[in-house]
C-alpha cells in the first residue's frame, strides 16, 4: 500500500471501498449482530464485473505508486487460482472480542453449504500461517504455497472439495 500514510488507515479505507461494492452484490454474510462477516463469491461471478471490487481507482489512490504493485500482486494471486469454477472465500473477519466463539466457523460452514448445494468445491488464499490450520479444520487443504513477487508475503492457496 506504500509508505506515505498509516497502513492501518489505508487498509481500513481499502476494505471499506471493497465492502461497498461487495455488499451491493450480495456477497457478504454476517454472523451474530455484525460480530463477524465473510465474503463468499459464487462461481462465475468474477467474470460478470467490469472490474473486481478489489481493483478500483479509489483503492489504487491509497497506494504509493498508483496501484501498480498492488495490481501485480493480485494478478499473481489470480494466476495461482483454480481454472474451474469454484466458490471463493474472499475475506472473513470476526471482531476480536468475539473470536473463539464459533462465528468464523459458522461463516465458513455457511459458504461451504452453498458450494456443496451447487456440487462444486471452494478455494481461498491466505497470507497468515495461523489461518492455515484453522481452514484445515473445515476440510480445506493446501494445494500450493509461494512467496509473492518483489519480496511479498508467503501465500497459501487452499481448496475444499464437497
Amino acid at each position: 500500500m506504500g509508505e506515505t500514510r498509516d497502513p492501518t488507515e489505508q487498509f481500513t479505507q481499502c476494505f471499506a471501498y471493497f465492502l461497498e461494492i461487495a455488499l451491493g452484490l450480495g456477497f457478504v454474510s454476517e454472523a451474530g449482530r455484525a460480530n463477524g462477516a465473510a465474503v463468499w463469491i459464487p462461481p462465475g461471478r468474477l467474470e460478470d464485473w467490469a472490474g473486481h471490487p478489489w481493483n478500483q481507482p479509489r483503492i489504487h489512490a491509497l497506494t504509493g505508486d498508483g496501484g501498480h504493485r498492488y495490481d501485480a500482486f493480485w494478478r499473481w494471486v489470480d494466476a495461482h487460482g483454480p481454472s474451474e469454477k469454484l466458490w471463493q472465500l474472499d475475506s472473513i473477519a470476526v471482531g476480536p472480542t468475539w473470536q473463539h466463539r464459533g462465528f468464523g466457523g459458522a461463516l465458513i460452514l455457511a459458504g461451504l453449504a452453498r458450494a456443496r448445494s451447487d456440487g462444486v468445491g471452494a478455494f481461498l488464499s491466505t497470507g497468515t500461517e495461523h489461518n492455515v490450520s484453522f481452514y484445515e479444520k473445515y476440510g480445506f487443504r493446501v494445494v500450493d504455497s509461494a512467496h509473492a513477487p518483489d519480496g511479498g508475503p508467503l501465500i497459501w492457496f487452499m481448496r475444499w472439495e464437497p
